[in-house]
């Protein structure tokens, strides 16, 4: 009733049987090295561009912290260098000394426009800027006043030294910069444009020259002698944009310029 099952002869495995096998995925173990080989490489760019992007966004976020630290320090910092600071050096927003520091953040002011020295003439508040004390900027420019106190026990010689520390879009070209000193103001500029040592004009009528920068980056330096015990000395520094300035034009706009005041301990004289 049942037929028995009949044996058959295997059918003769052919190259096309071969390739068959290749097409499902089957390799020899030559092949199956080189593609681990291959992933193994593919494994290492991979691990590379991913260390690279780590490493590239670490960068961003540290140009982004400093130019934050940069921003929040403002447009003018003050600061007393370790040796002052060893001889009893302190700084002040007022007179009484009410908040010793030995580093001030002057604030900053934004979006300001092109400004004159005449006009703080005009609108009655070229008195103000060496009288009212800490941050009094005004909508176009800006002013701090601070003051500095010997307040150790021996006498000595210190530096002042005003200096750019950042700017945008050559804004420093067109800007003025007054120091008073104690109550007596110098004002600061760059060269006039396509010279070396003639200072653009400070007042409207052109007749008044600026004394010039010490450099590129420094706006002036000196030396103060016999700051003895409990001596006071007062500076205002005040900044505009010279609107009658040949460089004050539509180029500069939306940059910026940050200011350092330091002061450190005079050289000693050798014996």
């Amino acid at each position: 009733m049942f037929n028995k099952k009949q044996n058959k002869t295997p059918e003769p495995f052919t190259p096309r049987d071969l390739d068959a096998l290749n097409a499902k995925g089957w390799h020899n173990s030559r092949g199956i090295k080189r593609d681990a080989k291959e992933m193994t490489k593919d494994q290492k760019r991979r691990r590379t561009a991913r260390w690279l992007i780590v490493i590239i966004i670490a960068i961003i976020i540290i140009l982004w912290l400093l130019s934050y630290c940069s921003t929040q320090y403002g447009d003018l910092v003050v600061s007393v260098d370790k040796n002052l600071e060893g001889k009893g050096v302190i700084l002040s927003e007022t007179p009484g000394f009410e908040n010793p520091s030995v580093t001030l953040d002057g604030g900053s002011v934004k979006d300001v426009y092109h400004f004159t020295y005449d006009w703080f003439e005009s609108r009655g508040v070229l008195d103000e800027l060496d009288n009212i004390d800490g941050s009094h900027n005004g909508k176009d420019y800006f002013a701090y006043t601070f003051y500095i106190q010997n307040n150790g026990t021996e006498t000595f010689d210190y530096n002042a030294t005003l200096e750019v520390t950042g700017v945008a879009k050559s804004c420093d070209e067109a800007a003025r910069i007054m120091v008073y000193k104690n109550g007596e103001p110098t004002i600061y500029a760059k060269p006039k444009l396509g010279t070396t040592d003639d200072a653009e004009f400070v007042s409207h009528d052109k007749s008044d020259k600026a004394v010039l920068f010490y450099d590129n980056d420094t706006v002036y330096t000196e030396t103060l002698p016999d700051f003895s015990p409990g001596d006071v000395d007062k500076y205002s520094v005040v900044i505009w944009f010279e609107g009658e300035d040949s460089e004050c034009i539509n180029d500069i706009m939306g940059g910026h310029m940050r200011l350092a005041m330091n002061f450190e301990a005079a050289e000693l004289e050798e014996n």
